[in-house]
């Protein structure tokens, strides 16, 4: 049923919009982004971003209209953070790192939750890869094509359902057009002196009368990158023998190399009515797993070792449709529909061996209307609906193949009321997680839910230039399929992993109180926040082995997380040599479950500081900041060290009429200091990069 809904939904709309384009006229205001031309290191662009519609949000408005904490990066801002996943480009965000697994893959996490609680979309529709079962698979998307990341943390689950309890990751890349853009295109190639990289990708946006398109292609080459001492930790190679400890080597992390190449294509037809368009991508990417370890082998003694050769041969395609109709009919402001659907497969390699496949099919949909105001209420409705076939094949093969319905209704709206703005929200979605024929755990082989979302927020602007904002949500969120069915070795998580069939949904109760001044040469922003989840689900180490590898249960039990994030910046007086900017910010997240256990691989606390430097065609920033050892750890996990990252970013940009061209250096870990994420699971097996220099130019016209 769920299926007839979607495809009549598509039907309708292509015929609403097939008729208004051959009655409307072309549209003459459209919306620009000006991403590469906003200098975001002075408070004015900050402002001018500040300001900037958040499309994640289906009620529209700017960061400074959102009760839930928004953040939003672009230009140049963006382009000094890119890095070869989005964990590692957004992991020096407030409230955000990366679950770090090698240059390959790396996938963002919030507030200390990460995985199958964070959704990573492209323009407001799920990646579709395989990201979220395991920790070694990529994210499907190029950060140096992205035009804008959107970060809104804290649980966005109304918006985007149960995988959105921790909160979103929104790409923006304009492959769909939706507005009339003049003739326009971008080049950037970009090399590193770490891994000997190669990067370089292309773009071109333009139209014709009514048609707009958008085209671009990347491609991207390293080798295994360069580390200041060894691969395994102090305590790792504490527990080798003498003939093992003898053949380590340092310098060099081992298949750590990666090569990717893709391409987008997206075509639509606007006006004055709206637009309707589709896009074609292609996704291709090969990287090595560093220090992957294998069970053990035929008549071992179960002890695992290290395996050498192991990558992952990843293929994507996806095909999206999008449209939306302004004021189609009386009382509806807008009209939105989107959906994507997906060929993925990639293949964990074990030397030119296939060890095991991953094959999802997938597809997305979401319909959004958007009311007139009604009284003192505007808001939106909407429809939201994911089918997912996700089979894995080979000896390594955790997860049993199943497929995963999930259709979601959600209303939001607001009020704005004087210098406040109350909004309020409500979600209802049905889960249901159902193996393929024939397959069984325990007897059971399949599992409905049904999640139930409120929330209520407000915003006070109390003085010019102020504002503080309240948020509180009680979401639920779905067991998934690997959280229910997992049953075998995982190998990239070096564990032998079991799920539990029996698994009931996840309740949370999360509060966020935020002070916010945006105005003048002072800027301040504090967020503080609370997290009680009931029947929190996480993977519990048992302290058994199997196969010769430990072996984690999913499992559940109460939990509380808390923190906050805060970040102060001053903008000092024009001067001779330019202009400055200095800020200071912190983050930290703490959480324990009710037993008085702790989280395993949790964010751990970060404090530090920057100079940002602007003068003519120049700029330059130098970051610095501290990550805090995390010595509290779950039982039989291992504590990480302290480490400081110092980074640097030098520019200059020449100006030819319309046209732009800028010169870049960017040095990393100018320390060439040991560092290892607490929040990786290769944590003592791949530390980051050493010091690291890349170099590059961009050009835009």
């Amino acid at each position: 049923m769920h299926r007839y809904i979607v495809l009549l939904s598509t039907v309708v709309l292509a015929v609403i919009s097939i008729q208004n384009l051959s009655a409307q006229t072309l549209a003459a205001d459209p919306i620009g982004d000006s991403t590469h031309k906003l200098n975001d290191n002075s408070h004015e662009d900050q402002a001018k971003l500040d300001r900037l519609v958040v499309r994640a949000n289906p009620l529209g408005g700017s960061a400074l209209d959102s009760a839930q904490p928004v953040d939003i990066l672009t230009g140049e801002n963006l382009d000094d953070r890119k890095e070869s996943t989005l964990g590692e480009t957004l992991q020096a965000e407030l409230g955000v790192q990366s679950t770090y697994f090698g240059p390959g893959a790396g996938r963002p996490i919030i507030r200390g939750l990460g995985g199958s609680r964070v959704r990573v979309l492209e323009d407001g529709l799920g990646t579709l890869d395989a990201s979220a079962v395991s920790e070694d698979h990529a994210v499907s998307a190029e950060p140096l094509l992205i035009d804008r990341i959107e970060i809104l943390r804290g649980p966005a689950t109304l918006l985007y359902g149960s995988s959105a309890s921790g909160g979103v990751i929104n790409l923006i890349d304009n492959r769909i057009p939706e507005q009339q853009q003049d003739f326009s295109g971008a080049v950037e190639v970009r090399g590193n002196t770490v891994a000997d990289e190669f990067a370089g990708v292309a773009r071109l946006d333009g139209g014709f009368g009514a048609f707009q398109f958008h085209v671009d292609g990347f491609y991207r080459d390293t080798g295994d990158y360069s580390i200041p001492g060894f691969a395994l930790s102090d305590s790792a190679l504490a527990e080798l023998e003498p003939d093992e400890l003898a053949e380590q080597e340092p310098g060099v992390l081992e298949n750590s190399a990666l090569e990717s190449s893709g391409g987008t294509f997206g075509g639509s037809f606007v006006g004055d009515w709206g637009y309707v368009g589709v896009a074609y991508k292609k996704f291709d990417t090969i990287y090595g797993i560093p220090a992957e370890l294998e069970e053990e082998e035929e008549g071992g003694a179960g002890e695992p070792e290290e395996e050498g050769g192991v990558s992952i041969d990843l293929d994507q395609e996806r095909y999206e449709l999008k449209s939306g109709l302004f004021t189609p009919f009386a009382g509806i402001k807008e009209i939105k529909f989107k959906i994507a659907a997906n060929d993925y497969v990639h293949q964990e390699l074990e030397g030119d061996e296939i060890g095991t496949t991953f094959d999802i099919a997938a597809v997305e949909s979401r319909l959004e209307v958007a009311h007139d105001p009604i009284g003192w209420f505007s808001g939106v409705i909407g429809v939201q609906y994911n089918d997912q076939d996700l089979e894995a094949i080979g000896a390594e093969a955790f997860v049993p193949p199943g497929n995963t319905e999930s259709l979601g209704i959600f209303l939001l709206e607001e009020i704005p009321v004087g210098d406040f703005k109350f909004s309020t929200g409500f979600r209802w979605q049905d889960d249901q997680i159902t193996l393929a024929d024939g397959l069984d755990v325990n007897g059971i082989s399949s599992r409905d839910f049904t999640a139930i979302s409120v929330s209520a927020g407000s915003i006070w602007n109390f003085a010019d230039g102020w504002q503080t904002a309240f948020n509180w949500q009680r979401s639920e969120r779905s067991p998934n399929q690997e959280e229910l069915f997992a049953f075998g070795p995982h190998i990239a998580t070096q564990a032998f992993e079991i799920g539990d069939p029996n698994l009931r949904e996840e309740t949370s109760n999360n509060f966020d109180l935020s002070l916010h001044k945006y105005d003048g040469k002072l800027h301040f922003r504090a967020d503080v926040f609370y997290n009680e989840i009931d029947d929190f689900i996480f993977l519990a180490n048992t302290g058994d082995v199997e196969d010769g590898l430990p072996v984690q249960i999913w499992s559940q039990q109460d939990a509380e997380f808390y923190g906050f994030e805060g970040e102060v910046s001053y903008l000092f007086d024009q001067t001779s040599i330019g202009s400055f900017e200095w800020r200071v910010f912190a983050d930290m997240v703490q959480a324990n479950l009710s037993d008085g256990s702790e989280i395993p691989r949790l964010s751990p606390t970060r404090i530090g500081t920057g100079l940002d430097w602007h003068k003519g065609n120049l700029r330059a920033n130098i970051n610095y900041y501290h990550v805090f050892s995390r010595d509290d750890v779950a039982e039989f996990e291992t504590t990480t060290p302290s480490y400081n990252m110092l980074s640097a970013n030098l520019a200059y940009r020449l100006y030819a009429g319309t046209s732009e061209i800028e010169f870049f250096i960017k040095g990393t870990n100018l320390t060439n200091e040991e560092q290892r994420v607490h929040t990786s699971f290769l944590k003592d097996f791949a530390p980051l990069p050493g010091i690291n220099f890349s170099a590059g130019v961009r050009g835009y016209f």
